[in-house]
């Protein structure tokens, strides 16, 4: 198992965030927690299936696109005073 998978089984979404080097507004990630968690365990579970023979940094890349994915399909599909938020600059880390 690569480190990539390792830190998705072990680690919670906004380290995940961390992780990745991916932009994200903690309150957003909070208040979408299940939506993110949901959409990227599916696109995870696909990536692992249909990719195992990639190496470890071509995998790194498409877990990276995936949560980055699930957390904007998440903003979009969420309420839109939280979606304001993000597009006036919010989405910064810490």
């Amino acid at each position: 198992m690569g480190r990539a998978a390792k830190a998705i089984r072990n680690r919670d979404l906004p380290q995940l965030f961390s992780f990745f080097g991916l932009e994200h507004d903690p309150r957003l990630v909070d208040a979408h927690r299940q939506a993110i968690a949901a959409r990227f365990a599916v696109e995870v579970g696909e990536i692992v299936r249909l990719c195992s023979k990639l190496r470890e940094r071509e995998r790194f890349k498409l877990f990276r696109e995936a949560l980055r994915l699930a957390y904007e399909s998440a903003l979009r599909r969420g309420e839109p005073s939280f979606a304001a938020g993000y597009s006036e600059g919010a989405h910064e880390g810490p």
